[in-house]
């Protein structure tokens, strides 16, 4: 049987369809596609917010205790500055405390770390009977081998009798919260909202108690054998105070 030869005109109309129906399905699967995130024009947010997080950095407080040529006491003046110092940064168990002592160059190296030394003990003990002792105080005497100022004179020598009292605690920055730079609505992607995590963090960073925790966690304290052992012991000789049901006044 011989097939009916088709005009061009059928064949272009005909081709003209197919494209059609195959740009059709192209739309259909695009539109089941999920969207990329990107920024939205027309509400003014970034679709797929970053999640919220705290930041803990070590921070570093310095006073500087200066003394007479040869003397390691401490003067009115500079207890009264420590004083000070210490009240504007207001020292926790949770702070670290360091003392510095240093001497100028105007005598023999073991004489300047042992100077220096002396310097240290006045600064301790007197932080002692400011109530600091329970700080673990570390203590470094250098002697003339940093100074602060070069230089031989007057000037230089004043600035090089010296104690640094560091003090070094961890400070917990709060993410930027609330959040409401994304609009809540209706969302086909069921992306994050952007105030997502705030309260979790927010919370965490305020009520921690000591924020170096977030850096690295405590080490676990030796476990007593001898208060496991009893507590067997008491078990099995029926010792062991049965909780009782609390009655509830009416």
């Amino acid at each position: 049987m011989t097939a009916t030869p088709q005009h061009p005109a059928d064949r272009i109309a005909r081709l003209s369809r197919r494209l059609g129906w195959i740009s059709v399905l192209g739309v259909g699967l695009a539109a089941c596609a999920a969207p990329t995130p990107s920024a939205n024009p027309t509400l003014g947010w970034l679709e797929a917010s970053s999640p919220k997080s705290l930041e803990v950095e070590r921070a570093q407080y310095r006073h500087t205790i200066h003394f007479a040529t040869d003397q390691a006491d401490l003067t009115a003046i500079e207890q009264q500055r420590l004083l000070v110092f210490l009240r504007s940064v207001g020292p926790t168990p949770q702070d670290s405390m360091s003392i510095e002592g240093h001497a100028d160059e105007r005598a023999t190296d073991l004489y300047n770390l042992e100077l220096a030394s002396r310097r240290i003990s006045s600064v301790a003990d007197f932080l002692r009977e400011q109530g600091l002792d329970q700080f673990a105080l570390r203590t470094s005497s250098f002697g003339e081998r940093v100074p602060a100022a070069a230089g031989s004179s007057p000037e230089a020598w004043q600035q090089n009798r010296r104690v640094e009292v560091v003090l070094e605690r961890h400070l917990v920055t709060l993410p930027p919260c609330p959040d409401w730079s994304r609009e809540s609505g209706l969302d086909y992607a069921n992306l994050p909202h952007s105030n997502f995590g705030c309260a979790t963090q927010t919370n965490l960073g305020l009520m921690i108690a000591d924020p170096e925790d977030l850096v690295r966690g405590r080490k676990l304290a030796p476990a007593s054998g001898i208060h496991a052992a009893d507590s067997i012991v008491r078990y099995r000789a029926g010792e062991v105070i049965e909780l009782q049901e609390e009655e509830l006044g009416q």
